[in-house]
């Protein structure tokens, strides 16, 4: 029963369009029950159509041996709040919608904060965080989050709470999902890496020895049909012009000093003296 209605269900990005009534309409309340008789698989696919994503991405999320199944609502709620807002703002996405660094800041923070979870599960009675978890300095004591990185970074936790809830509903805690989402999300750190001054692009992040695999593994899905829709850093753009503006009057500069009449030193010119005094000897 569930299978069929998730093959009727055809909707694959957010928002949901009202095209199709199963699960919505009072007929189809008694058939509800019915879904946590699925297997697992169709309780990860109801999950994962309920939060944008279309069955072939699922699959391939599904089938990553280098993402954990705890680690799934964030990768999912990140894409469906970057497809949503994309979908919401429309040609203002482009200013509005999450940056690069927010979401190389939501990853890299909610990885962090699941790996600690993790290590103080296994132990319960450690004393010190383990080393993803104290590699950067998470202290909120100096940070001024913009009015953006707030609402962004409260958006994520409020999603994260609300999938939690639909996971409850579909019986995918605490297995597979054995990790609150309190546990995927790392608000200080968030906002360190979001303010940072150092500009960062996939490439960079992608590249750099401290970026774990698992951070890629995420962010690389994340970002698969979604880097087009990402905000602009219009203070990156800014820079990037006045770095090419200050190249290009480099090269002018030397160029025009290139083609000037170079004039001859001081000890040049003597030589022309005592060249013109011997000619009028003669």
């Amino acid at each position: 029963m569930a299978s069929a209605k998730l093959a009727g269900m055809t909707a694959s990005e957010p928002p949901f369009t009202t095209a199709s009534p199963f699960l919505t309409t009072p007929q189809d309340l008694a058939s509800i029950p019915s879904l946590v008789d699925e297997p697992l698989e169709s309780r990860l696919e109801i999950y994962a159509y309920f939060l944008g994503s279309d069955s072939q991405r699922s699959a391939r999320l599904f089938s990553s041996s280098a993402i954990p199944p705890a680690l799934y609502p964030l990768c999912l709620v990140l894409r469906y709040l970057i497809t949503k807002e994309h979908l919401r703002l429309g040609e203002s996405s482009k200013r509005f919608n999450w940056s690069f660094k927010q979401v190389w800041a939501a990853v890299s923070s909610g990885c962090t904060a699941y790996t600690v979870h993790q290590a103080l599960k296994s132990n319960p009675e450690a004393t010190t965080l383990p080393a993803a978890g104290i590699t950067r300095d998470v202290s909120a004591s100096t940070l001024e989050p913009t009015t953006k990185d707030i609402h962004l970074q409260s958006s994520l936790q409020i999603t994260l709470h609300s999938a939690w809830l639909l996971a409850q509903t579909l019986l995918l805690c605490p297995t597979p999902f054995d990790t609150p989402p309190s546990s995927l999300v790392q608000g200080p750190l968030f906002h360190e890496l979001s303010l940072s001054k150092t500009q960062v692009t996939a490439e960079s992040v992608l590249q750099d020895p401290n970026t774990t695999r698992l951070e890629k593994e995420v962010l690389q899905w994340v970002l698969d049909g979604t880097d087009e829709w990402l905000a602009i850093d219009v203070e990156a753009l800014r820079k990037a012009k006045r770095e090419r503006k200050k190249e290009e009057k480099r090269s002018q500069t030397s160029a025009a000093a290139k083609q000037a009449p170079q004039p001859k030193g001081g000890f040049g010119l003597l030589m022309l003296n005592d060249d013109d005094d011997n000619d009028e000897d003669d």
